[in-house]
């Protein structure tokens, strides 16, 4: 028997591989830092429309938390309460985490998905529907929207103007 303990979390399930490089994420999408480097993780986002990739990314904690940081105080008050509200208590990518949909469920195939990881491994994830998605949109601030759009606009030209990703705050912290 070995004496090296288990790993925690589960390897990386390939739906959160990089559709467009065809590989797991290797650097910040922000800071493009590599993120085995982040001793404190990264997360990893996606979102899908009838099966296809919309948009990807990973973010490393730090550059995740400076864009939250960047969020008006108003939209904070409203996430948090939005979460509160809604929050319920499941993960992996088949039941909305706001919501009693499954991912069958979702209009026009319209989800993102969200894992939080650290080095090889998951250590939580989510599946957020697009009306949940629409309904989290709806309580930030012009301000925190600004932030988001110019972020999209830094790192993914050619996405539609009217997609705006979201970062979720309860995947933001990798669990001991």
């Amino acid at each position: 028997m070995s004496d090296d303990p288990q790993p925690q979390g589960e390897p990386i399930p390939e739906v959160l591989h990089s559709f467009y490089e065809e590989r797991p994420f290797l650097t910040c999408t922000r800071c493009g830092e590599s993120l085995a480097d982040f001793e404190d993780g990264y997360r990893i986002s996606k979102n899908f429309k009838k099966g296809e990739v919309l948009i990807e990314y990973a973010l490393c904690m730090p550059c995740l938390m400076r864009m939250l940081e960047e969020s008006s105080e108003e939209s904070k008050r409203n996430l948090e309460q939005f979460h509160a509200d809604h929050h319920r208590d499941v993960t992996g990518f088949e039941d909305c985490a706001f919501c009693e949909k499954t991912r069958a469920d979702v209009r026009d195939e319209e989800f993102g998905i969200a894992g939080v990881c650290q080095g090889d491994r998951m250590m939580d994830s989510a599946m957020i529907c697009i009306d949940c998605t629409e309904a989290m949109h709806a309580v930030l601030s012009e301000e925190t929207t600004r932030t988001w759009r110019r972020f999209r606009e830094e790192n993914f030209p050619g996405v539609p103007g009217d997609f705006e990703p979201f970062p979720g705050e309860r995947l933001t912290k990798v669990s001991s």
